[in-house]
C-alpha cells in the first residue's frame, strides 16, 4: 500500500504544473457583524475550520471572532448562493485554466465552475479569474487595499459592498458597480498606469474555491484565496493535497 501511495505522490508532483482541482475538505461559513453590509447579499465571508494555511493574511483579515484559522473572502459568482451559517461545505481549490470557448483545460490558473460561460448545449465551460480581482483581493487579505476602511462598523460594511460590487463589475457579474476599487484595479494591472504594480503579474497566488454541500456536490458559491506560497510551490503543495483526495475518495 505504501508503494501505491509513494507512486501517485509522485505522479502528483510531476503533474503539480498542470493539475486539475483538488479537493482541500471541508470548511465552515458564517459571516461577522460589522464585517459585511447586512443589506447588500455580497461582501465579506468568514471562512473558517478548515486546513487551509492563512499566513499570507494580515491581522485584520484573518481570526475574526472565530476560532483560529478563519480568513475573510468574497464571493465571485452573482447566481450561486449560501447562507451562513453553513456547516461542513466541501471544497475544491480551482487550480486550472479554463478555455472558455471550448471547456478545455489549457494550464495552470484558477477558475470557476458554471462562471457564466456555457457551450450550445448548455454545459458549463468555466470562468476564468480575472488578474484585477486578483490584485484586488490580494491588497485586501494583505491588510493593504487602499481606500478600504478596515475599522469594524459602518465604514468596514460600506467597504466591504464596494469591493463586492468591484469584483462582480470585473468579472462580468450582474449586480457590479464600477467604482473606485475598479480604477484602483486597471491602474494597477495596466503598463503605464499610475502604478502598474500588477502589471504580467496574472492571478498571482490568488485562488477560487469551488464550494459545494457536503456530499450532494451542489454548488454553494466560488469564493477567494490567498495561497501563502510563491504560485509556483503553492501549486506543488496543492498537488501533495491530490493525495488526500484520492485516498479519501478511492482508498
Amino acid at each position: 500500500m505504501k508503494k501505491v501511495i509513494l507512486m501517485v505522490a509522485a505522479i502528483v508532483l510531476l503533474a503539480a504544473p498542470a493539475l486539475a482541482d483538488y479537493s482541500a475538505g471541508t470548511t465552515d461559513v458564517t459571516r461577522i457583524k460589522d464585517y459585511y453590509d447586512p443589506n447588500y447579499g455580497g461582501g465579506e465571508f468568514t471562512l473558517y475550520n478548515n486546513g487551509l494555511d492563512t499566513n499570507a493574511y494580515s491581522v485584520k483579515t484573518k481570526d475574526i471572532n472565530t476560532p483560529a484559522n478563519s480568513f475573510q473572502t468574497f464571493c465571485v459568482e452573482t447566481h450561486e448562493y449560501i447562507m451562513p451559517p453553513y456547516y461542513g461545505v466541501e471544497m475544491d481549490v480551482s487550480t486550472t485554466n479554463v478555455n472558455e470557448a471550448t471547456g478545455a483545460v489549457t494550464g495552470p490558473g484558477s477558475h470557476s465552475i458554471a462562471g457564466g460561460n456555457w457551450d450550445k448545449n448548455g454545459v458549463p465551460l468555466g470562468d476564468n479569474l480575472d488578474a484585477r480581482t486578483a490584485y484586488l483581493y490580494t491588497k485586501f487579505a494583505t491588510g493593504t487595499l487602499t481606500g478600504y476602511d478596515y475599522t469594524p462598523g459602518p465604514k468596514r460594511q460600506a467597504s466591504a459592498a464596494d469591493l463586492q460590487k468591484a469584483i462582480w463589475f470585473i468579472e462580468n457579474e450582474t449586480g457590479g458597480v464600477n467604482n473606485g476599487f475598479v480604477a484602483l484595479a486597471n491602474d494597477a494591472t495596466t503598463v503605464g498606469g499610475e502604478t502598474d504594480e500588477w502589471v504580467g503579474r496574472g492571478i498571482g497566488n490568488v485562488r477560487v474555491l469551488n464550494l459545494y454541500t457536503e456530499s450532494t456536490r451542489v454548488e454553494r458559491q466560488d469564493q477567494l484565496y490567498l495561497i501563502p506560497a510563491p504560485a509556483a510551490i503553492g501549486l506543488g503543495i496543492l498537488g501533495l493535497g491530490l493525495v488526500g483526495w484520492y485516498m479519501r475518495r478511492f482508498a
